[in-house]
């Protein structure tokens, strides 16, 4: 039912739950992964700007902090790719930037994703902090079934 699903990840430790679902999802038929991770266009104009904001200047070349950013992101995007690969799966990988919830509600469109699978994050209000915004937006507008994992679960039980 659920062949190809869409794991989207920021890396935090709500996002990364997901993976301990990843052997039952296996078990009722999941066979291709499509990890994604949204650089956040928000995060780029501040890097960019070497934390000035928008009121900064865009430099012409990477700066040592976008190199590091750009490195600590594909080596977890690596560990990540192997951990789901060592569970029997195929990974596919994205890297869109933009605003996270579109990105990845268009990513589960263009993959033909038969199931979204994210995890919930706290936030600084009440209501964000029982879901998340980036949960929240793809819940109200994606068009598969959304599996969101809580934080404090466990799977099989």
């Amino acid at each position: 039912m659920f062949e190809r699903i869409l794991f989207p990840t920021d890396f935090s430790e709500p996002s990364m739950k997901v993976l301990d679902y990843i052997p039952v999802l296996h078990e009722a038929g999941t066979r291709e992964v499509v990890l994604v991770h949204v650089i956040d266009s928000k995060e780029i104009t501040l890097i960019a700007s070497g934390g000035q904001g928008f009121l900064g200047t865009v430099p012409d070349r990477e700066t040592e902090a976008q190199k590091e950013l750009r490195e600590e992101i594909q080596h977890r995007i690596i560990d990540t790719r192997r951990a789901l690969e060592r569970q029997g799966v195929k990974v596919t990988v994205r890297t869109p930037a933009g605003n996270p919830g579109e990105e990845i509600v268009a990513a589960a469109d263009a993959e033909g994703a038969s199931l979204i699978v994210i995890g919930s994050h706290g936030r600084s209000n009440i209501r964000d902090r029982l879901l998340g915004t980036v949960s929240e937006y793809v819940i109200k507008n994606a068009h598969q079934p959304v599996l969101v994992i809580k934080r404090k679960t466990v799977a099989g039980r």
